[in-house]
Formats: C-alpha cells, structure tokens, sequence
C-alpha cells in the first residue's frame, strides 16, 4: 500500500446569487460590504469584486447551464436546493421590486481571496444590493 504523505489538493467552487437594482457598482459593493473607501481592506474587497463582477451570469442562463443541473432544474427547485427557501423568496422579492437577478462561482484554486471566500457563508446587504454567497460547500 502506498500512502501519500506530502500536499493533497483539492479544488471546489460555491456559487452565490446577486440581486440587484441597476448594475452592480464598486461604490455600491463597498458601501455594502461596510468598509471605508480608505480601508486598508479595500484591495481585497475590490479584487473579490473585480472576480465576482467577471462571473456574473443572468439567473437563467446560469441555471440553465450550470453542470450540477443535469436533470434541466426549474430555477425554483435548484435555488431551493442548492440554496434555500428563504434565498428562494428572497429572489422572488427582489424581482418584484425591479431587481435584476445574476449568479456566479467562487473557485477555491484560483488565488487566496477567492478561496477564502469560496469557503466561508455570507450574506452582504446594501443599498440595492443583496449578495447571497450561502451555498457553501464546505
């Protein structure tokens, strides 16, 4: 029997639900995420959100396309089971109010902030902004 001894790697990706009024900004996100223009954090908030804004995918398409949705998911049963009911009515209800509804990937092997994302379950809220990043597979 051999038995590997030195690093083991394993990638992953969580995926997160964005809700928002209008286009998703840079203002807007750190407003939400609750960290001062001149943080000393800024960097990490602006390269996450450099990340998350490339990845974005209308709610449908992404669904629609998404390799863990083989059987074809409406995108009720899938937000509800990769999710939640509670994201599920959240969704609902940003729609009604004129939010447009996206949804990305975090991947735990691409650099340190997403994979320090990627792992963590968080919700930001703010003004026109509702990012849902609950699906943790962690």
């Amino acid at each position: 029997m051999k038995i590997k001894t030195d690093f083991v790697t394993n990638s992953s990706s969580t995926c997160f639900v964005v809700m928002t009024k209008g286009e998703l900004t840079l203002p807007q996100f750190i407003k939400a995420v609750g960290i001062s223009p001149d943080s000393a954090f800024r960097d990490i908030y602006e390269d996450l959100f450099n990340q998350i804004k490339s990845d974005l995918k209308p709610i449908d398409s992404f669904v629609g396309r998404d390799k863990w949705n083989e059987t074809g998911l409406s995108i009720e049963t899938y937000i509800k089971q990769v999710f939640s009911e509670q994201t599920y009515r959240r969704l609902k209800e940003a729609q009604e109010n004129g939010y447009g509804v996206y949804m990305g990937r975090l991947h735990s092997d691409v650099d340190e902030i997403q994979t320090y994302f990627c792992t963590s379950c968080f919700v930001i809220e703010g003004d026109n902004l509702i990012f849902d990043a609950t699906n943790d597979a962690w």
